[in-house]
């Protein structure tokens, strides 16, 4: 079922929650939606979870407003859809930036709501490389993706995507074609201010705010965000447990599913 949820802010959130049980949360990453998860809830509904996918503002079927994209906003519209759907004991799942929007939600709202976390790809604690942080992308990256996007959006979402996949070529025309399909949904402000967030925001005061058991799901050769982030968020939140992905990048959620949906599924037991 799908459903229209409003925030303290007047914008309105979809969600899409399916099946009973034990709830699971997902927040997509940049640029996509929530159904970038199909493979996720497909597998986990059959074990008998409640699969809840949260569209970010400004993507998907959410609302599209100017304003708000930033992760305290995106933190408090996550606790407006836990809250007006009374979830307790949730495993908050966060892809790349949904990933870092979860680690900040747990520091800005305490982990209301959250027994567990699950970071795929997480863009954490910074994305970017800094003078203190040699972990992350080039600035100048993201960047050329935000000039790309005020040029010629479709373009870089396609050459994005090969990017994102360790095995492009790999993959079907038709599921590219629904891949673009997940961007395009996007509006070009949510897509140039997120990248603009992703490339600024520092996370790692936030890390030891996390007081619940984490899965960290990281791909050894992602290129987006590299598997270095995945060791600095091992080493600095306290109950957490690192599994490398082996010879798989960013998309590793479908090109690795069968490993993903049974980690997941072990996780949240």
């Amino acid at each position: 079922m799908s459903n229209k949820i409003k925030t303290g802010n007047g914008v309105n959130i979809n969600v899409e929650d399916v099946g009973t049980g034990k709830p699971v949360v997902f927040l997509h990453g940049w640029p996509v939606n929530h159904k970038m998860f199909e493979y996720q809830f497909t597998e986990l509904l059959k074990h008998g979870y409640r699969c809840v996918g949260i569209d970010l503002r400004g993507f998907g079927d959410s609302d599209k407003p100017w304003d708000g994209y930033n992760y305290d906003t995106m933190a408090d519209d996550l606790r407006a859809v836990l809250d007006n759907l009374n979830l307790q004991n949730v495993t908050l799942v966060g892809f790349s930036m949904g990933g870092a929007i979860s680690i900040h939600y747990m520091a800005r709202h305490q982990g209301s709501g959250i027994a567990k976390l699950a970071l795929l790809g997480a863009a954490a604690p910074c994305f970017t490389k800094r003078e203190d942080f040699p972990y992350g992308i080039d600035k100048t990256a993201v960047d050329d993706l935000i000039s790309q996007t005020y040029s010629d959006r479709p373009a870089m979402l396609k050459n994005f995507s090969e990017l994102f996949f360790a095995n492009p070529q790999k993959l079907s025309p038709e599921f590219k074609i629904w891949n673009l399909g997940l961007g395009l949904a996007a509006s070009a402000y949510a897509t140039i201010h997120c990248a603009i967030e992703l490339r600024n925001r520092d996370l790692r005061g936030d890390l030891a705010s996390l007081h619940v058991p984490t899965l960290i799901l990281h791909g050894v050769d992602d290129h987006i965000c590299l598997f270095d982030l995945a060791k600095a968020m091992h080493d600095s939140i306290k109950d957490s447990e690192l599994v490398p992905v082996e010879k798989a990048g960013h998309g590793f959620y479908y090109e690795e599913k069968e490993k993903v949906n049974s980690e997941l599924i072990k996780f949240i037991g």
